[in-house]
């Protein structure tokens, strides 16, 4: 996935960079951040040396962001599943009145549990390589608000 961004700031061979929203943006709402109003920046490699006010392109790959996708949305939705159904089972073993209550909150439980999870193993994900974006074309030399 390319996208057009401008550099915000550098340190190092990382470059904070702008993404600029195009009219798909506004459509999309993945990122929720799908209106004009909001920005999203993220840190690229800078492998072109891009400097500062410089509107580059940025690449992330697609498996990527398919793979963030599966992380942050799929595994915690199988979590919650997975507690609710043991939440069930707990329930008929202890004789709980409100069963569907119970398995809800154990539901709760193990959403808490992977979003708790996924956050300890942020300094994981962002050390690997493959969720980092790139700087791999400068497309000029100033930014022009549109």
């Amino acid at each position: 996935m390319k996208e057009r961004a401008i550099v915000v700031s550098k340190r190092g061979n990382q470059a904070e960079v702008e993404v600029i929203r195009t009219s798909a943006c506004s459509k999309c709402r993945a990122c929720s951040s799908g209106s004009n109003k909001q920005t999203l920046k993220v840190w690229a490699e800078n492998e072109t040396n891009a400097e500062v006010g410089q509107i580059v392109e940025i690449e992330m790959e697609s498996r990527a962001l398919l793979s963030a996708t599966f992380i942050l949305y799929v595994i915690p939705l199988a979590g919650f599943l997975l507690g609710v159904i043991l939440g069930l089972k707990l329930a008929d073993i202890l004789n709980i009145m409100w069963k569907e209550l119970f398995s809800f909150l154990i539901g709760l439980l193990f959403i808490i549990l992977v979003f708790a999870g996924i956050y300890a193993n942020n300094k994981f994900f962002e050390k690997s390589r493959m969720f980092t974006a790139r700087i791999v074309n400068v497309l000029d030399d100033q930014y022009q608000k549109y």
